[in-house]
Formats: C-alpha cells, structure tokens, sequence
C-alpha cells in the first residue's frame, strides 16, 4: 500500500478512521493533571513557514478530521494506565500544508524538521521525512476529543499523539501551544 493511498485527499469526507493496517496504533502516555494556566485553546505554526497561522478549536474541528479507533495509553514502562475508545484530531502535517514551509533551497525539506511545544514547556521533535515520507506522519495528530468528548482542561485542551511510535509516551504532548519548523545549519564542506 503506497503512502500517498494513506493520505486524506483534499475536501475528503471528515473522520477518516485510522486502522491497524494504517498504523501501528498502541500507546499514549498520560501526564499528570494540569493546572488551568496549562491549557491549550490555540496552537501557533511559525519558523520556516510562508504564512505563521494559528489554529484555535473552532479552526481545529473545520479540518479533516481523523479518528485513532481503541487506543490503549501505555506508559514507557509498557504498563497500561488508560484505554480510550478513540481520539479525534487533525493529522499535524495538515496544519503545515496550511502554513506552507519555506524553505531557501528546493532540497531543504530533506533537513526540516518540526518542534512541537507544551504549555509545560515539553517539547518533542518530528522530521520532515516522518511527516510525510513514513506511516509515522499518518498517526501524527494534534487531538481535540477522547471518546467523543472535547479534552479537558485536565488533559490540556489541545494535544499532540504520535500512534505510529512504538512508545507513545516520549512523543505525548499535553496543552500543546506552538509547532515551530526548522532547518539546522547546513553542512560545512
């Protein structure tokens, strides 16, 4: 099956679901509760972007949306401390496409990679490559529902799941408020 298959065409029907063949769907870790002036109700997209956009809830939920199915929440130990019926999000590739990533040369996206930052400050990193070249960035979602309930302020309001990791809990981002695109130097010859 190829990747572009996986992909969500343009003006595609709302709520495409993710399956196991999609992805390896397994694990999300919980963090502890958080308080009110950790919560998400925007995310920004800036850096190496056309366009720094932001996405509130309202913006979120007019986007293609993607459903992960039964998903337990495994902590890195490997230990189950939540099971949820389903998240409901956004793929974060979606959210660059809007931005549009600017880049120097036509090759840089080989070197791009995206930041995406808590509330907290927790910060996890995604390639470009990942994104959009591996089943990785199928699973990648920036999540607004668990079982068809907005998230709470207990669990951010806005987060970030990476399903196609095999230990979710490193890449989990709770009350996720700014996804930033970079390119590191280039190489020194």
């Amino acid at each position: 099956m190829s990747l572009n298959s996986l992909r969500v065409p343009p003006g595609a029907l709302p709520d495409t679901r993710l399956t196991a063949s999609d992805s390896a769907l397994a694990l999300v870790s919980p963090l502890p509760l958080a308080p009110a002036s950790r919560v998400s109700r925007e995310v920004v997209v800036s850096g190496c972007v056309k366009r720094r956009h932001s996405f509130d809830l309202g913006a979120l939920m007019r986007l293609p949306t993607q459903l992960t199915g039964p998903l337990d929440v495994v902590c890195l130990s490997g230990r189950t401390v939540r099971s949820a019926s389903e998240y409901k999000g956004v793929r974060l590739s979606a959210l660059l496409d809007i931005a549009q990533l600017r880049l120097p040369h036509a090759r840089d996206f080989t070197r791009a990679f995206v930041l995406a930052q808590g509330a907290d400050g927790y910060t996890v990193m995604f390639s470009w490559h990942e994104l959009y070249n591996t089943p990785v960035g199928i699973g990648a979602l920036v999540i607004y529902e668990r079982d068809g309930r907005p998230l709470g302020d207990d669990e951010g309001g806005i987060g970030l799941i990476s399903t196609g990791d095999l230990r979710v809990a490193l890449r989990r981002v709770r009350a996720l408020k700014r996804l930033s695109v970079h390119l590191p130097d280039p190489p020194t010859r």
